[in-house]
């Protein structure tokens, strides 16, 4: 990379993480570029150098930090760990991120929605980094049930309501319906999301 591109990736991540803090401030529709200007400490006519409109500038900061939440999860997986060990530490670790993140995210948690609109362009890419991420808990999945770890089940629709219970879990705190540490609430997901809740087996 050229000196010049160095410190244009530099400048748009700092953008970027400003848009993402004053998200979590203010909310989607409270995000204005001046606010975002003020944050990242530089002129409101930087930021158009590189973002058009206010709404592309959101959808990347928001596509970014789930790119980057992503990532963060893949990292912290272990294919060599047993299967149930392995998707345990899964949970937590997205549970963490999850929670570290949990202000840029309150605006999807509370809402119980990405608000992805599929017909868009940004949609599509909003779309495309959330499938990945289910895809990839999906191949955590299928590989426990290809060990006997776990009962054959869609991995692809057990990944998406491992999701909702994280996200959910979250949002009862954001809404202060629980005030237990987040460590405890991160196992009781682990201990539901592989036992259930039934007292003895079902048929």
């Amino acid at each position: 990379m050229t000196k010049e591109e160095v410190i244009k990736e530099f400048r748009v991540r700092e953008i970027l993480e400003a848009a993402r803090r004053v998200m979590a401030r203010y909310g989607m529709q409270g995000t204005t570029v001046d606010r975002v200007a003020e944050e990242a400490k530089v002129a409101k006519g930087t930021i158009y150098l590189y973002f058009d409109t206010k709404d592309e500038l959101v959808h990347t900061a928001v596509i970014e930090g789930l790119r980057e939440m992503t990532a963060e999860v893949l990292a912290s997986d272990d294919p060599s760990m047993p299967p149930l060990e392995r998707i345990r530490r899964l949970i937590l670790a997205q549970f963490r991120i999850l929670a570290s993140n949990q202000d840029f995210l309150k605006t999807f948690i509370i809402g119980n929605s990405l608000d992805i609109e599929l017909e868009s362009e940004t949609g599509q890419r909003e779309l495309r980094v959330y499938a990945g991420h289910l895809d990839f808990v999906a191949s955590v999945l299928q590989d426990a049930i290809d060990h006997g770890a776990i009962r054959p089940i869609d991995p692809q629709f057990a990944a998406f309501m491992l999701g909702e219970m994280l996200t959910g879990s979250l949002r009862r705190r954001l809404l202060k319906l629980a005030s237990s540490p987040l460590e405890s609430d991160a196992e009781a997901v682990v201990e539901l999301f592989l036992k259930g809740i039934a007292a003895i087996p079902c048929d």
